[in-house]
């Protein structure tokens, strides 16, 4: 699926396209230098430690990534609680 996003190809164009030698090329190339987001979110971490450094602050790659997706530290929250207390506070009324 990503080689034919990164393609700007659709997946049924691609298995008529790529013989079966060449798609075990491709995976093997995805598994030693991936093709997908993380490869850029890992290059632009890179460059803002780079800028970061030369300004004389010491930044962690881990810090200088992106986090896509919620935190698994918090817990999750309902986003509809105060709304239902406040119908349910209103009902009582």
């Amino acid at each position: 699926m990503r080689l034919a996003l990164r393609l700007g190809r659709t997946l049924s164009e691609l298995r008529h396209s790529l013989s079966a030698s060449e798609a075990m090329m491709w995976m093997e190339f995805d598994r030693v230098s991936p093709l997908g987001d993380e490869r850029g979110d890992i290059r632009n971490a890179q460059i803002v430690k780079a800028v970061f450094g030369a300004q004389g602050m010491n930044v962690a790659l881990k810090d200088a990534m992106l986090c896509w997706g919620e935190d698994e530290d918090k817990p999750e929250v309902d986003p509809f609680a105060a709304l239902e207390d406040a119908l349910s506070l209103a009902a009582m009324s």
